[in-house]
């Protein structure tokens, strides 16, 4: 069933559900659903990528406590990320009004767990602190740097930049 009906003044079509004209040259919107989740998974996956080769690569170089560090770092960035994503999108769905607050106090209550674990870590004597700090920082800045590259700073397509696969239109 078409949901489209033909528009015979302009040439366009009238969505029935919202009776608002569609230009059927325009692709259709994409889905913001869970647009912070896509985020926080692919995050997720760049740091797979890379894991594995600065925990074996600091391992190798100052020893299994320091890989234990490094692992640990990215294990917390990777939980940080995962949890702000669902955070934020719960509170979008629930009560947008409050997002803007959820998110300040979720950062600050995710800050205080970080620094909270960090400290008992250190108490432990568990990893190589100095290799925790370092790993725990540039994991977290170099991800998001990463990330940059891959989102769309554009309302018309948020989130994840579409894949060249993913555009409907001229070249199909």
């Amino acid at each position: 069933m078409n949901d489209r009906a033909p528009n015979p003044l302009e040439g366009q079509t009238t969505d029935r559900a919202t009776d608002r004209v569609v230009d059927p040259a325009t692709p259709p919107a994409p889905s913001i659903d869970q647009i912070e989740s896509r985020i926080a998974h692919d995050l997720a996956r760049h740091a797979l990528y890379v894991a594995p080769v600065a925990i074996i690569g600091v391992g190798l170089w100052r020893g299994v406590p320091a890989g234990a560090a490094v692992a640990l770092a990215f294990a917390l960035v990777i939980a940080n990320f995962i949890a702000a994503a669902w955070v934020l999108g719960w509170v979008a769905r629930n009560s947008p009004d409050l997002l803007m607050g959820a998110a300040m106090m979720s950062f600050l209550i995710r800050l205080v767990l970080l620094s909270v674990i960090g400290v008992l870590i250190k108490e432990a004597d568990v990893v190589d602190w100095p290799v925790f700090c370092v790993a725990l920082v540039a994991s977290y800045l170099g991800l998001l740097f990463w990330e940059m590259r891959s989102i769309s700073l554009s309302l018309a397509s948020p989130g994840l930049k579409p894949k060249p696969h993913e555009h409907s239109g001229v070249g199909g």
